[in-house]
């Protein structure tokens, strides 16, 4: 159920930092199929952002959600990428349609 949450609080993220219909879903689509491609392969690849990649990859720290129970690890690793990747952006967007003028 957070995990679905979670995936909604992207979508808004991209339309309210965007701004753009069109963009926010060719960002969400990016977000959601290139990232994680690109996460993978780093990963494999290179040894020091394995151990990094739970602290930073969004989606490889919610796919623990759909796994079952998290242990207090995982829980701050979502926590922090949410807040890196959903708050923050969120946060700068909200400041933006606000101060933007209304037509």
């Amino acid at each position: 159920m957070l995990a679905n949450v979670l995936g909604l609080l992207v979508g808004f993220m991209l339309g309210v930092l965007i701004r753009s219909s069109a963009g926010a879903i060719v960002a969400y689509f990016v977000y959601s199929f290139v990232l994680p491609t690109l996460s993978m392969l780093l990963a494999s690849s290179q040894g020091w952002f394995r151990d990094l990649q739970p602290w930073v990859d969004f989606n490889f720290a919610q796919t623990a959600l759909f796994n079952g129970s998290l242990t207090g690890e995982q829980w701050a690793q979502l926590g922090v990428t949410s807040l890196a990747w959903l708050v923050v952006p969120t946060a700068v967007g909200i400041r933006l349609v606000l101060r933007s003028e209304v037509k």
